[in-house]
């Protein structure tokens, strides 16, 4: 029986963080989500149970398969092994956390060290899941709140993981609240008085900021004239069939419609020019007759009509050695001694030729990257394939902005797909100089599910982290502009093939989360090894005492 209600409690949980989670999700389910498993913990320790790590871990299972199978079930459509993979894995990883905040409630601490140990493991966590080579950061807590940014504007200072603290402490003082809330009048009124405050201040705090942010000028400050392409091709049966000259002659059909003689910036999706172009042809200007660079000739046609015309889009890029130049680069078959590496990568173009290049660096693991090369690497042919080039990619040492010409200058910062998921990432290119961001991705893979509208709405939480304009532009949708309060103008549908137009304002500030990062996470990280290493110390002194009395000699009559 009691493991019927144990288990209850965790499903529980589980059903609560998915229905908290966007595209429709209620965002402030959060806030007590977790309240159900906390109680499961109470009652494991107070069974003093044998092994609290792995009956905290078990029980907390269900809650997070739960949880990561509601909510990120659309990877199936692209990959069927990775979404399963990534399903079991996540919620294991999440419950070995959990076990280890049970096994140290076994410690027998004060009151206040058990709130304090859990979120620091789980902020310690999600930093970890954010840096490591199987880093998958979806499910963060702070990301919860994508879909109403309003509430979270002191982001620019926090970052996502003030919202993952604001969550994990609401739910604590929920369920010291509902603990005492028949026993302790007392404690039932300054918990529930802390957990309003603890919940209403920060939210009004936002609303205040929201209200009175001081957005751009149209007749002072500083724009451009942006036209965003969402192509619509597709990446099944349409983006390797197409020559790059046919993938240039449907942007540009699609953007001649919003072209005006102002326009200044064309941005396009990710693989917007699929086949893989050399990098030092593309450079040089070489082949230029060939299918593969023929889509540039017609980006040079637009340019003659508009010459202070800037084009940005996703391709593919490999790099020739003699040697093995990079650790993803492999052997050319048939070539000798010749190594290649490929890159995603996001090219800027305008009447000067190719102005700059970035190479994604934040790559989807088990599709881009093989986790840690030295230990996996002869699963490297494994690797999952989803047209184009498969196995690990070549990534960029910096996060590189492009200066555009003919409009004063402007740098674009341009984080390719899922790094817009990472918000200290994606801070290193406004430390780089960007002025406004273009995210330009592909989320056609996952077909019209949640996945794309919550990839797309993680950017309206970008823009507040760094109070920059974002033009996002994407395959098949969800294409838009975004402002710095994180606004969206200009929602396109999905699966639409269409263009939108908009004047595009520059902000040269930095926040002070994009200056200092994710310096929460970093606390709580270092919080946590104390932790971990005052609960050995604690440990090893009670087993040298039980020690020490054993050997005492017993006294005689």
């Amino acid at each position: 029986m009691k493991f019927l209600r144990r288990s209850g409690l965790a499903l529980l949980t589980g059903i609560l963080l998915w229905l908290s989670w966007p595209p429709h999700g209620f965002a402030f389910l959060s806030f007590f989500a977790f309240v159900p498993l906390f109680f499961v913990s109470e009652a494991l320790a107070d069974d003093k149970v044998r092994f609290p790590f792995f009956s905290g871990m078990g029980y907390s299972y269900i809650s997070f398969v739960v949880w990561n199978a509601c909510t990120t079930w659309w990877v199936w459509n692209s990959t069927p092994e990775g979404a399963l993979a990534m399903i079991l894995l996540n919620a294991l990883f999440m419950s070995m956390i959990f076990g280890c905040w049970q096994r140290f409630r076994s410690l027998q601490l004060p009151a206040i060290a058990t709130p304090i140990c859990f979120v620091a493991f789980w902020c310690s966590w999600e930093f970890l899941h954010l840096n490591w080579d199987i880093t998958w950061p979806w499910l963060n807590l702070g990301n919860i709140f994508s879909n109403c940014t309003q509430f979270v504007q002191w982001y620019e200072v926090t970052g996502a993981f003030g919202g993952t603290v604001w969550i994990l402490v609401a739910n604590f003082l929920a369920f010291f609240l509902m603990k005492n809330l028949k026993e302790n009048r007392k404690k039932t009124i300054v918990f529930g008085s802390a957990l309003l405050a603890w919940i209403v201040l920060p939210a009004t705090a936002s609303l205040i900021r929201y209200s009175t942010y001081p957005m751009p000028n149209e007749s002072t400050d500083k724009s451009i004239e942006v036209v965003v392409v969402q192509q619509n091709t597709d990446p099944w049966e349409e983006e390797y069939s197409m020559s790059n000259q046919e993938h240039a002659a449907r942007i540009l059909s699609v953007a001649a419609s919003k072209m005006t003689p102002s326009t200044n910036l064309v941005v396009c999706s990710e693989s917007a020019l699929a086949n893989t172009m050399e990098y030092n042809c593309l450079l040089s200007g070489n082949a230029r007759q060939s299918h593969v660079y023929g889509g540039l000739n017609l980006m040079d046609s637009a340019i003659l009509l508009h010459p202070e015309l800037n084009f940005i889009f996703g391709t593919s890029l490999c790099r020739f050695s003699d040697h093995q130049f990079t650790e993803t680069a492999r052997p050319v078959m048939g070539f000798g001694k010749s190594w290649v590496d490929y890159y995603n990568a996001s090219v800027a173009y305008n009447r000067y030729g190719v102005v700059g290049t970035y190479a994604k660096s934040k790559l989807v693991p088990g599709v881009e990257k093989m986790p840690y090369p030295k230990i996996f690497g002869f699963l490297e042919q494994l690797a999952i394939d989803l047209g184009g080039t498969s196995g690990s990619l070549g990534c960029d040492s910096a996060q590189r902005c492009f200066q555009l010409c003919d409009c004063g200058g402007v740098k674009v910062g341009v984080p390719i797909c899922y790094e817009s998921a990472y918000g200290e990432h994606f801070g290193k290119f406004v430390q780089n100089g960007a002025q406004v961001m273009a995210v330009i991705t592909n989320d056609a893979w996952w077909g019209n599910t949640p996945g794309h509208t919550q990839h797309f709405q993680f950017s309206k939480l970008r823009a507040v982290e760094s109070r920059r304009t974002i033009m996002r532009a994407a395959n098949t949708g969800t294409s838009a502009f975004i402002n710095e309060r994180g606004d969206v103008h200009q929602e396109t549908k999905y699966e639409t093939r269409t263009a939108i137009r908009e004047n595009v304002f520059v902000n040269n500030d930095v926040t002070f989360y994009n200056r200092h990062g994710d310096y929460i996470a970093r606390f709580f990280a270092l919080l946590s090894g104390c932790i971990v290493l005052f609960a050995i110390t604690l440990r090893v002194g009670r087993f040298l005492r039980r020690k020490k009395g054993r050997a005492l000699p017993t006294s005689e009559n």
